[in-house]
Protein backbone atom coordinates (compact mmCIF):
# COMPACT_ATOMS: atom_id res chain seq x y z
CA UNK A 1 0.00 0.00 0.00
CA UNK A 2 0.88 3.49 -0.87
CA UNK A 3 2.64 5.25 2.56
CA UNK A 4 0.59 8.19 1.62
CA UNK A 5 -3.08 6.63 1.14
CA UNK A 6 -2.45 4.59 4.50
CA UNK A 7 -1.28 7.45 6.43
CA UNK A 8 -4.73 9.37 5.55
CA UNK A 9 -6.64 6.49 6.66
CA UNK A 10 -5.02 5.92 9.79
CA UNK A 11 -6.38 9.03 10.83
CA UNK A 12 -9.08 7.73 11.59
CA UNK A 13 -7.94 4.35 12.32
CA UNK A 14 -5.35 5.50 14.78
CA UNK A 15 -8.88 6.17 17.19
CA UNK A 16 -9.70 2.31 17.05
CA UNK A 17 -11.72 0.49 19.46
CA UNK A 18 -10.80 0.60 23.32
CA UNK A 19 -7.96 -1.72 24.58
CA UNK A 20 -8.63 -5.40 24.42
CA UNK A 21 -8.17 -6.66 27.92
CA UNK A 22 -6.05 -9.85 28.32
CA UNK A 23 -7.65 -12.43 26.72
CA UNK A 24 -10.24 -14.78 28.12
CA UNK A 25 -8.54 -18.24 29.55
CA UNK A 26 -10.18 -20.59 27.18
CA UNK A 27 -7.41 -19.60 25.74
CA UNK A 28 -4.50 -20.84 27.28
CA UNK A 29 -1.91 -20.74 24.80
CA UNK A 30 -2.64 -16.66 24.29
CA UNK A 31 -3.06 -16.08 28.09
CA UNK A 32 0.72 -17.01 29.42
CA UNK A 33 2.17 -14.06 30.25
CA UNK A 34 5.65 -14.01 28.08
CA UNK A 35 8.04 -11.15 28.21
CA UNK A 36 11.24 -11.72 26.78
CA UNK A 37 14.22 -9.37 27.68
CA UNK A 38 16.15 -10.34 24.78
CA UNK A 39 15.96 -12.42 21.47
CA UNK A 40 18.20 -13.91 18.61
CA UNK A 41 17.35 -14.99 15.00
CA UNK A 42 19.41 -17.48 12.98
CA UNK A 43 17.84 -19.36 10.21
CA UNK A 44 21.00 -20.97 7.93
CA UNK A 45 24.56 -21.85 8.93
CA UNK A 46 22.82 -23.13 12.59
CA UNK A 47 26.45 -23.83 15.46
CA UNK A 48 23.60 -25.79 17.69
CA UNK A 49 26.53 -25.25 20.13
CA UNK A 50 26.64 -21.55 19.77
CA UNK A 51 22.80 -21.34 20.08
CA UNK A 52 22.88 -23.19 23.28
CA UNK A 53 25.48 -21.60 24.91
CA UNK A 54 24.59 -17.73 24.34
CA UNK A 55 22.14 -16.11 26.88
CA UNK A 56 19.01 -14.71 24.73
CA UNK A 57 15.79 -15.67 26.66
CA UNK A 58 14.41 -16.76 23.36
CA UNK A 59 16.03 -17.79 20.04
CA UNK A 60 13.95 -18.30 16.61
CA UNK A 61 15.80 -20.72 14.74
CA UNK A 62 14.88 -22.84 11.44
CA UNK A 63 13.28 -26.42 12.31
CA UNK A 64 15.89 -27.93 10.22
CA UNK A 65 20.01 -27.17 9.95
CA UNK A 66 19.76 -27.59 6.16
CA UNK A 67 16.01 -26.45 5.92
CA UNK A 68 14.92 -30.31 4.69
CA UNK A 69 13.81 -33.04 6.35
CA UNK A 70 17.00 -34.33 6.27
CA UNK A 71 18.85 -31.72 8.57
CA UNK A 72 15.46 -31.93 10.72
CA UNK A 73 16.44 -31.21 14.72
CA UNK A 74 15.46 -34.21 17.14
CA UNK A 75 13.61 -33.67 20.63
CA UNK A 76 17.00 -33.95 22.02
CA UNK A 77 18.94 -31.00 20.29
CA UNK A 78 15.81 -28.56 20.57
CA UNK A 79 15.53 -29.94 24.70
CA UNK A 80 19.33 -28.93 24.97
CA UNK A 81 18.77 -25.60 23.03
CA UNK A 82 15.86 -24.79 25.72
CA UNK A 83 17.14 -26.30 28.88
CA UNK A 84 21.21 -26.34 28.61
CA UNK A 85 22.29 -22.58 28.48
CA UNK A 86 23.68 -20.53 30.59
CA UNK A 87 20.61 -18.74 32.03
CA UNK A 88 18.65 -21.67 32.21
CA UNK A 89 15.55 -22.95 30.53
CA UNK A 90 14.74 -20.33 27.75
CA UNK A 91 11.89 -20.21 24.87
CA UNK A 92 12.80 -21.57 21.57
CA UNK A 93 10.56 -21.17 18.67
CA UNK A 94 10.57 -22.52 14.85
CA UNK A 95 10.69 -20.23 11.98
CA UNK A 96 7.95 -21.65 9.87
CA UNK A 97 6.30 -19.89 6.13
CA UNK A 98 3.08 -19.87 5.95
CA UNK A 99 2.45 -17.54 3.52
CA UNK A 100 4.90 -18.82 0.90
CA UNK A 101 5.88 -21.69 -0.09
CA UNK A 102 9.84 -22.81 -0.24
CA UNK A 103 11.48 -25.41 -2.80
CA UNK A 104 13.70 -26.31 -0.35
CA UNK A 105 11.44 -27.88 2.01
CA UNK A 106 10.27 -31.68 2.26
CA UNK A 107 6.86 -30.78 0.96
CA UNK A 108 7.92 -29.22 -2.46
CA UNK A 109 7.58 -31.01 -5.27
CA UNK A 110 10.08 -30.40 -8.83
CA UNK A 111 7.26 -30.90 -10.98
CA UNK A 112 5.03 -28.16 -10.07
CA UNK A 113 6.97 -25.58 -11.71
CA UNK A 114 7.25 -24.37 -15.35
CA UNK A 115 10.04 -23.34 -17.57
CA UNK A 116 9.49 -20.13 -16.56
CA UNK A 117 9.64 -21.08 -12.43
CA UNK A 118 5.88 -20.47 -12.29
CA UNK A 119 3.65 -22.99 -11.34
CA UNK A 120 2.92 -25.66 -14.30
CA UNK A 121 -0.94 -26.69 -15.16
CA UNK A 122 -0.53 -29.26 -12.58
CA UNK A 123 0.89 -27.32 -9.93
CA UNK A 124 -2.02 -27.49 -6.43
CA UNK A 125 -3.74 -24.68 -6.89
CA UNK A 126 -3.00 -23.11 -3.84
CA UNK A 127 0.56 -22.51 -5.57
CA UNK A 128 1.15 -19.19 -6.71
CA UNK A 129 3.78 -17.25 -8.29
CA UNK A 130 7.28 -16.54 -7.56
CA UNK A 131 8.21 -14.35 -5.27
CA UNK A 132 11.13 -12.43 -7.99
CA UNK A 133 13.08 -10.87 -4.59
CA UNK A 134 13.80 -14.39 -2.62
CA UNK A 135 14.37 -16.94 -5.14
CA UNK A 136 12.88 -20.49 -4.32
CA UNK A 137 10.15 -19.01 -2.68
CA UNK A 138 6.32 -18.96 -4.25
CA UNK A 139 3.36 -17.45 -3.20
CA UNK A 140 0.24 -19.69 -1.89
CA UNK A 141 -3.15 -18.99 -1.63
CA UNK A 142 -3.03 -19.52 2.40
CA UNK A 143 -6.84 -20.05 2.73
CA UNK A 144 -6.99 -22.94 0.72
CA UNK A 145 -7.30 -26.39 2.21
CA UNK A 146 -5.16 -28.26 0.42
CA UNK A 147 -2.00 -25.54 1.36
CA UNK A 148 -3.39 -26.02 5.24
CA UNK A 149 -3.36 -29.84 4.81
CA UNK A 150 0.76 -29.00 3.72
CA UNK A 151 1.32 -27.59 7.16
CA UNK A 152 -1.03 -29.77 9.86
CA UNK A 153 -3.17 -32.46 10.31
CA UNK A 154 -1.25 -35.82 9.64
CA UNK A 155 0.76 -36.58 12.73
CA UNK A 156 3.21 -39.77 11.38
CA UNK A 157 4.18 -41.34 8.12
CA UNK A 158 6.94 -39.62 5.70
CA UNK A 159 3.96 -37.01 5.12
CA UNK A 160 3.86 -35.94 8.61
CA UNK A 161 2.88 -32.49 8.57
CA UNK A 162 5.39 -29.40 9.67
CA UNK A 163 3.31 -27.83 12.05
CA UNK A 164 3.43 -31.41 13.66
CA UNK A 165 7.08 -32.18 12.86
CA UNK A 166 7.59 -28.72 15.00
CA UNK A 167 5.73 -30.64 17.48
CA UNK A 168 7.03 -32.98 17.53
CA UNK A 169 10.38 -31.71 18.05
CA UNK A 170 9.76 -30.35 21.30
CA UNK A 171 9.68 -26.53 20.23
CA UNK A 172 7.73 -23.79 22.23
CA UNK A 173 5.48 -22.48 19.35
CA UNK A 174 5.98 -20.82 15.94
CA UNK A 175 7.38 -17.74 14.36
CA UNK A 176 5.12 -17.69 11.56
CA UNK A 177 6.69 -15.32 8.29
CA UNK A 178 4.94 -13.97 5.41
CA UNK A 179 1.94 -13.47 7.47
CA UNK A 180 1.69 -10.03 4.75
CA UNK A 181 0.96 -12.26 2.52
CA UNK A 182 -2.83 -10.91 2.85
CA UNK A 183 -1.38 -7.65 1.76
CA UNK A 184 -0.51 -9.33 -1.61
CA UNK A 185 -3.75 -10.95 -2.47
CA UNK A 186 -5.87 -8.26 -1.28
CA UNK A 187 -7.96 -5.34 -2.42
CA UNK A 188 -7.03 -3.26 -5.40
CA UNK A 189 -7.25 -0.20 -3.58
CA UNK A 190 -4.58 -1.72 -1.10
CA UNK A 191 -2.09 -2.19 -3.85
CA UNK A 192 -2.80 -6.01 -3.51
CA UNK A 193 -3.69 -7.87 -6.79
CA UNK A 194 -7.67 -8.11 -5.94
CA UNK A 195 -7.55 -11.68 -5.81
CA UNK A 196 -9.14 -12.17 -2.27
CA UNK A 197 -10.75 -9.26 -1.16
CA UNK A 198 -10.95 -10.67 2.20
CA UNK A 199 -7.40 -11.61 2.78
CA UNK A 200 -7.24 -9.92 5.91
CA UNK A 201 -9.92 -11.29 7.53
CA UNK A 202 -9.07 -14.80 6.07
CA UNK A 203 -5.09 -15.02 7.41
CA UNK A 204 -6.96 -13.83 11.32
CA UNK A 205 -8.76 -16.94 10.22
CA UNK A 206 -5.54 -19.45 9.39
CA UNK A 207 -3.83 -18.19 12.74
CA UNK A 208 -6.30 -19.09 14.41
CA UNK A 209 -6.81 -22.66 13.02
CA UNK A 210 -2.93 -23.38 13.20
CA UNK A 211 -3.18 -22.55 16.66
CA UNK A 212 -6.00 -24.42 17.38
CA UNK A 213 -4.60 -27.64 16.00
CA UNK A 214 -1.23 -27.28 18.18
CA UNK A 215 -3.18 -26.64 21.23
CA UNK A 216 -6.06 -28.42 20.74
CA UNK A 217 -5.67 -31.33 18.60
CA UNK A 218 -2.12 -32.13 19.82
CA UNK A 219 -3.11 -30.98 23.24
CA UNK A 220 0.28 -28.30 23.09
CA UNK A 221 -1.69 -26.05 25.42
CA UNK A 222 1.19 -23.30 25.80
CA UNK A 223 2.10 -23.53 22.33
CA UNK A 224 2.96 -20.23 21.08
CA UNK A 225 2.02 -18.50 17.80
CA UNK A 226 4.43 -15.47 17.22
CA UNK A 227 3.60 -13.50 13.41
CA UNK A 228 5.93 -12.19 12.06
CA UNK A 229 5.13 -8.24 10.44
CA UNK A 230 1.24 -8.03 9.05
CA UNK A 231 0.29 -5.50 11.73
CA UNK A 232 -1.82 -4.11 9.37
CA UNK A 233 -4.34 -7.14 10.34
CA UNK A 234 -5.87 -5.10 12.75
CA UNK A 235 -6.41 -2.06 10.48
CA UNK A 236 -9.36 -0.45 8.93
CA UNK A 237 -8.12 0.26 5.74
CA UNK A 238 -7.74 -3.91 5.80
CA UNK A 239 -11.54 -4.20 5.69
CA UNK A 240 -12.95 -1.97 2.83
CA UNK A 241 -16.03 -4.20 2.13
CA UNK A 242 -16.93 -4.46 5.84
CA UNK A 243 -20.11 -2.69 5.92
CA UNK A 244 -18.35 -0.99 8.88
CA UNK A 245 -14.74 -0.95 8.61
CA UNK A 246 -13.75 0.39 11.59
CA UNK A 247 -16.37 -2.20 13.87
CA UNK A 248 -14.67 -4.79 11.93
CA UNK A 249 -11.50 -4.52 12.33
CA UNK A 250 -11.96 -4.20 16.31
CA UNK A 251 -13.72 -7.13 16.11
CA UNK A 252 -10.68 -9.36 13.80
CA UNK A 253 -8.40 -7.38 16.27
CA UNK A 254 -9.92 -9.25 19.34
CA UNK A 255 -10.22 -12.62 17.45
CA UNK A 256 -6.01 -12.06 16.36
CA UNK A 257 -5.21 -11.10 20.13
CA UNK A 258 -7.02 -13.53 21.28
CA UNK A 259 -5.11 -15.90 19.67
CA UNK A 260 -1.21 -14.70 19.34
CA UNK A 261 1.22 -14.29 22.08
CA UNK A 262 3.80 -11.75 20.59
CA UNK A 263 4.74 -9.97 17.44
CA UNK A 264 8.05 -10.03 15.50
CA UNK A 265 8.34 -6.79 13.37
CA UNK A 266 11.13 -5.85 10.20
CA UNK A 267 12.55 -3.06 9.71
CA UNK A 268 10.58 -0.87 12.31
CA UNK A 269 13.07 2.19 12.35
CA UNK A 270 15.56 1.42 9.23
CA UNK A 271 13.65 1.12 5.83
CA UNK A 272 14.78 0.98 2.22
CA UNK A 273 15.80 -0.77 -0.63
CA UNK A 274 19.51 -2.21 0.81
CA UNK A 275 19.53 -4.97 2.56
CA UNK A 276 21.46 -3.45 5.47
CA UNK A 277 21.99 -0.22 6.80
CA UNK A 278 18.89 1.76 5.34
CA UNK A 279 17.78 5.41 6.23
CA UNK A 280 16.55 5.77 9.48
CA UNK A 281 12.58 6.23 8.03
CA UNK A 282 10.18 5.04 10.82
CA UNK A 283 6.86 4.98 9.88
CA UNK A 284 4.18 6.65 12.04
CA UNK A 285 1.21 4.75 11.11
CA UNK A 286 3.02 1.06 11.75
CA UNK A 287 4.61 2.19 14.69
CA UNK A 288 0.82 3.01 16.43
CA UNK A 289 -0.55 -0.28 15.06
CA UNK A 290 2.84 -2.08 16.86
CA UNK A 291 1.70 0.12 20.11
CA UNK A 292 -1.33 -1.12 20.22
CA UNK A 293 -0.14 -4.85 20.15
CA UNK A 294 2.37 -3.95 22.83
CA UNK A 295 -0.25 -1.99 24.77
CA UNK A 296 -2.46 -5.15 24.52
CA UNK A 297 0.29 -7.29 26.21
CA UNK A 298 1.57 -8.84 23.37
CA UNK A 299 5.17 -8.32 23.24
CA UNK A 300 6.82 -6.79 19.88
CA UNK A 301 10.05 -8.15 18.72
CA UNK A 302 11.68 -5.82 16.60
CA UNK A 303 14.55 -6.73 13.84
CA UNK A 304 16.37 -3.93 12.47
CA UNK A 305 19.28 -5.16 9.67
CA UNK A 306 22.22 -3.16 10.35
CA UNK A 307 25.91 -3.52 10.97
CA UNK A 308 26.39 -0.04 11.63
CA UNK A 309 27.44 1.04 15.03
CA UNK A 310 25.97 4.23 15.00
CA UNK A 311 22.79 2.84 13.96
CA UNK A 312 22.52 0.09 15.60
CA UNK A 313 22.63 2.25 19.10
CA UNK A 314 19.90 4.37 17.80
CA UNK A 315 17.42 1.48 17.11
CA UNK A 316 18.47 -0.21 20.45
CA UNK A 317 17.73 3.45 22.04
CA UNK A 318 14.27 3.86 19.96
CA UNK A 319 12.97 -0.02 20.18
CA UNK A 320 13.94 0.62 23.96
CA UNK A 321 11.66 3.28 24.31
CA UNK A 322 8.86 2.35 23.02
CA UNK A 323 8.91 -1.29 25.23
CA UNK A 324 9.98 -3.27 21.89
CA UNK A 325 12.72 -6.17 22.45
CA UNK A 326 15.23 -5.18 19.56
CA UNK A 327 17.76 -7.36 17.81
CA UNK A 328 19.78 -6.53 14.68
CA UNK A 329 21.49 -8.59 12.18
CA UNK A 330 22.41 -9.22 8.86
CA UNK A 331 19.56 -9.97 5.81
CA UNK A 332 20.60 -13.37 5.23
CA UNK A 333 20.10 -14.18 9.09
CA UNK A 334 22.93 -16.79 9.34
CA UNK A 335 24.98 -15.80 12.02
CA UNK A 336 23.44 -14.57 15.63
CA UNK A 337 24.80 -11.17 16.28
CA UNK A 338 25.81 -9.78 19.59
CA UNK A 339 26.71 -5.97 19.07
CA UNK A 340 28.90 -4.14 21.13
CA UNK A 341 27.17 -2.60 24.12
CA UNK A 342 24.52 -4.87 23.71
CA UNK A 343 25.27 -7.96 24.84
CA UNK A 344 22.48 -10.45 26.40
CA UNK A 345 22.54 -10.72 30.25
CA UNK A 346 21.41 -13.54 32.12
CA UNK A 347 17.65 -12.49 34.23
CA UNK A 348 18.90 -11.95 37.37
CA UNK A 349 16.23 -13.85 40.15
CA UNK A 350 15.15 -11.22 42.56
Amino acid sequence: MKESSVVLMLLVAAVMAEQEPWPAAANPGATARFTPRNWGYQLQGHDLDELRDSMFDVLVVDYSTTGGADGELTATQVRALREDGPCGPRTVLAYLSIGEAEDYRYYFEEGWLGPDDNPAPGAPSWLGPTNPDWQGNYKVRYWHNGWQRVLWGKRSGPDRTYLDRIIDAGFDGVYLDIIDAFEYWGPRENDGNNEKRSSASAMVKFVKKLAAYARKKRGVRDFLVVPQNGSGLIAEWSYPDAAKPKKEAARQRRRYFRTINVIGAEDVFYSGNRDENNPYRPRKFRLELLDQFATAGKPVLAIDYLTDRTKIDRFWQEAGARGYVPYVARRELDRLTIPAGHAPTCRVSP
